[in-house]
């Protein structure tokens, strides 16, 4: 470094503004460019830079700095060493992590950096930022700044008086306490991977009425816990493993749910488990909206998490690596060894040791629970169809009514089909539905705007249960519709679709698809294919589209004979340019432009896909491939006679003294 040492350093790593960069040594410059180069980024506002001897850059795109606490949008690490660059988007997350201090990433004379510094002395003086450690994302943030009754204008600190507060709302934390028959979810995950054996002490943090203990207990294993409501008088004391299950989803300020996190991730000796309920297993129809949860209809407070967010959650509140275990599950570990034996114990599937009290009961249910599986697991195929836990009203007549014989409530058959279910399907549907939703409200700014209550009750249920509130669901709509401009992002989103089988991408980083699969694109494509229809008025009529994206531009083109010929005849191409909002339309009717290598923009479950596939390999053989997208048809006929060949349907068939010969 030089002798100013520019920068902020953190944890080992240093980092600055891309203004500051010419202050570093000549090598550490070179290195920033050589990184930029190979991540191909010229986007990117904050460089960090590892002092520790690994040869890693991370490239960091923010908001712009005048914000006063801009959001990370982008992060791209590269590796110097083997030049590989891996990108990480923040830019769809309602729960981005946010920069304080941004002004000593910045050079000494930026004209800026006094103004800055102002802001974070005042921050200082309120005592805002004595805990840093639970401001690093936006709701912790903003949390922090209601509780202390202040905002920030422009990068002037104003007090409101009062701090904002909900009122007529009191949260009742302990009846979310519930009685179990047997062990939880993450206790009888830490069994099964080997994290609690007979000779390991487990505390549970939260204990509630203590079914966990008493089950741990009965099998013989050292257990105790705490809760501060019914048993408050409990000593916290450290333990090989500490149990956090479903406590911090209770708990109605972010700052509080850092402090928790923090003070049982103290009392764990070997490992933590933190598990709460995921979005997708969400029911809020009888929720209402608070904070950046839901109060129930017994007035507790619950927080729904999509498991990356918990994950990231987790990892900026204690600073180690959160390791999935189960849906909404997590381990976190304090002693690397035990890490490194739970990592390899993932390759082998242990059995939980019986417990006697809760073998009995569960025998004691199981011949009721048989009778009602088939609508059980009728309710678990609509659950898994919403991405979801249906309401009531979304089961079908006859499940009811077979339910109402067996004297079984529809709300206790919807709680009892959980146990039948896949979570994992369910969170990727709930993922997926997601991003639909995403894309529809990103695609409906174009129209009327809607308000909350103008939209399908149906569609009101997906958006409380998969987005908590209308809200939050538009906010991941515009950002997704702000993504648009990102063409690195288009492009990372394509080579990962190509690279499944879905579309073909060129080398001028053009992507192109059949029509017909454009609803199965991720979100950010969908949303671009949507945009350039909205404006061109459809493309109802094309076959087939290009993605332009590098220069936010799509062309749609329409075939005479797409489905009927293995080389389909251009007719008219259309050329949709968002960022100047122009439409060009093109007719090739007398120039018999044939498509190549139709299979490249189909899919494998297309009708006609493997006729053509075949097709193709002939094609290939002949050297058509070599033509590109377009050919017409007298070049294609000149390679066919030079290589003996003549077209004949769906298949090429020798000409001259080959075919005699056949």
């Amino acid at each position: 470094m030089v002798a100013e040492d520019p920068g902020k350093l953190i944890a080992g790593n240093r980092y600055l503004h891309r203004d500051a960069v010419a202050r570093l040594e000549q090598a550490l410059r070179s290195e920033v460019w050589e990184a930029e180069a190979i991540a191909n980024a010229s986007h990117w506002n904050v460089v960090k830079l590892n002092t520790i001897g690994l040869k890693r850059i991370s490239l960091l795109t923010y908001e712009d700095f005048e914000r006063p606490f801009p959001a990370l949008l982008e992060s791209i690490t590269v590796n110097l060493e083997n030049r590989t660059a891996v990108r990480r988007s923040y830019r769809a997350r309602v729960n981005p992590p946010v920069l304080h201090r941004k002004e000593l990433l910045l050079p000494a004379d930026h004209p800026r950096r006094e103004e800055y510094s102002e802001l974070t002395l005042g921050l200082e003086r309120t005592g805002l930022l004595r805990e840093t450690s639970s401001i690093g994302t936006r709701l912790a943030w903003e949390e922090r700044m209601r509780e202390a009754g202040v905002r920030i204008v422009g990068h002037t600190i104003e007090l409101l008086g009062e701090p904002v507060s909900q009122p007529d709302v009191t949260i009742q934390r302990h009846l979310a306490a519930i009685r179990r028959d047997g062990l939880s979810s993450p206790v009888q995950s830490l069994i099964r991977y080997g994290l609690i054996n007979e000779e390991t002490t487990v505390f549970d943090y939260g204990c509630g009425f203590g079914s966990d203990i008493e089950g741990l207990q009965a099998a013989g294993i050292s257990a105790t816990g705490w809760d501060p409501y019914y048993a408050p008088d409990e000593p916290r004391e450290p333990a090989h493993v500490v149990n956090l299950g479903f406590v911090l989803n209770v708990i109605e300020t972010p700052a509080e749910r850092q402090d928790v996190l923090r003070s049982a991730f103290a009392l764990a000796q070997r490992c933590l488990a933190v598990a709460v309920i995921t979005s997708s297993r969400a029911r809020t129809e009888t929720c209402r909206p608070y904070g950046d949860g839901h109060v129930t209809r017994l007035g507790t407070f619950q927080k729904f998490y999509r498991p990356v967010e918990l994950k990231e959650f987790i990892e900026s509140t204690l600073g180690r690596e959160a390791f999935p275990a189960g849906p909404g599950l997590f381990f976190i570990f304090a002693d690397p060894l035990s890490e490194q034996s739970y990592l390899l114990s993932r390759q082998t599937r242990r059995s939980a040791p019986s417990v006697s009290a809760a073998a009995r009961r569960k025998a004691a249910r199981e011949a009721a629970f048989e009778a009602l599986r088939p609508d059980l697991e009728a309710i678990v195929a609509v659950a898994t169809d919403l991405g979801r836990w249906p309401a009531v009203v979304e089961l079908p007549e006859k499940i009811l009514k077979r339910l109402e014989a067996a004297n079984t409530s529809a709300a206790k058959a919807i709680s009892l089909a959980s146990n039948l279910s896949d979570p994992k399907v369910l969170d990727e549907v709930a993922e997926q539905r997601q991003e639909d939703i995403a894309v529809y409200l990103a695609l409906n700014q174009f129209n009327r705007r809607q308000n909350y209550r103008d939209l399908p009750e149906p569609l009101q249920r997906d958006v409380r249960a998969l987005f908590q509130n209308f809200t939050t669901a538009q906010a991941t709509a515009r950002d997704l519709l702000f993504s648009l401009a990102d063409s690195e992002r288009l492009c990372a989103a394509a080579k990962a679709t190509a690279s499944e089988g879905l579309g073909y991408l060129d080398e001028g980083m053009n992507y192109w698809v059949s029509t017909e699969l454009t609803s199965r694109l991720p979100a950010v494509l969908r949303c671009f294919v949507g945009c350039a229809e909205k404006y061109a008025g459809g493309f109802d009529e094309m076959q087939l589209v290009k993605l332009h994206l590098r220069t936010g531009k799509l062309t749609g083109f329409r075939y005479a004979d797409f489905e009927l010929s293995p080389l389909p005849r251009l007719e008219v191409r259309t050329k949709v340019d968002l960022r100047r909002q122009r439409i060009s339309d093109f007719d090739h009717h007398g120039e018999d432009q044939r498509l190549l290598m139709k299979s490249r923009f189909m899919a494998t479950d297309q009708a006609g896909f493997d006729r053509q596939k075949r097709f193709d390999a002939q094609a290939s053989e002949i050297g058509l491939d070599v033509l590109g997208i377009r050919a017409t048809g007298t070049e294609i006929a000149l390679a066919a006679e030079t290589a003996g060949l003549i077209l004949s349907g769906w298949s090429w068939a020798a000409t001259g003294p080959q075919a005699d010969a056949g």
